[in-house]
């Protein structure tokens, strides 16, 4: 694993997040956002890269990343801790749909395995750089048709009931943290196996979360 392939890639799907979380929940991506959010790419690509040489941490490597994706929104963009959980389990969850449905496509019609695909670099940056470019089409489609949400404030004061809609969004998203966290351990060594189960688990989890979350944003606004 060379340091700059990985890098490289890794910093441009973050970015890619970034720029699914900005649509769907209506940030605005101006300069000083821009120049924040590619440090923070940057960052993270190391905490990625690092987490994953070491034998102790590369199995929690997404769990450490999505815990500081938290951290950050509440830091630098000021999101409550709660909705800083909504944004980036939706921003996450979207990228692990779309690098599996890239890497499995990849394989599918190009005939390479995705064992080759994890371990080549050249093929894998490729899989990233189209991951991202996925990414951003679906952030252009989300603001072309003004889809998205209005409920997350960008204030750390502010009062949260934790219950009814609020109480349901965060059961999805355990549920589906669990479920990912036990196909990790059941398809550890099954890399194809663990690539396509978790992209379902996150396809089938994402139509009631963005039910669920447009819900509240109706109840919000009214």
């Amino acid at each position: 694993m060379h340091y700059v392939p990985f890098i490289v890639g890794a910093a441009i799907e973050c970015f890619g997040v970034f720029l699914v979380m900005f649509s769907l929940f209506r940030f605005r991506l101006n300069r000083r956002a821009f120049i924040t959010v590619s440090i923070v790419a940057f960052m993270m690509s190391q905490v990625s890269y690092f987490t994953r040489l070491n034998p102790e941490t590369v199995n929690l490597s997404t769990y450490i990343q999505f815990f500081l994706y938290v951290i950050i929104l509440w830091i630098l963009f000021r999101v409550p801790i709660f909705y800083s959980i909504i944004m980036n389990f939706a921003g996450l969850s979207l990228l692990i749909v779309v690098q599996g449905v890239t890497i499995l496509a990849l394989g599918q019609y190009n005939s390479i395995s995705v064992e080759t695909i994890k371990d080549d670099e050249a093929i894998s940056v490729s899989a990233q750089l189209l991951t991202f470019i996925l990414m951003f089409v679906v952030a252009r489609i989300i603001k072309r048709f003004n889809w998205g949400f209005d409920f997350v404030p960008t204030s750390r004061r502010h009062d949260l009931e934790f219950k009814g809609t609020n109480a349901t969004l965060i059961a999805v998203i355990i549920s589906a943290i669990v479920a990912f966290m036990v196909l990790a351990y059941v398809f550890r060594n099954e890399f194809e196996d663990y690539v396509v189960y978790a992209s379902l688990v996150f396809i089938l989890t994402l139509p009631p979360f963005l039910y669920i979350a447009l819900r509240k944003d109706n109840e919000d606004a009214a």
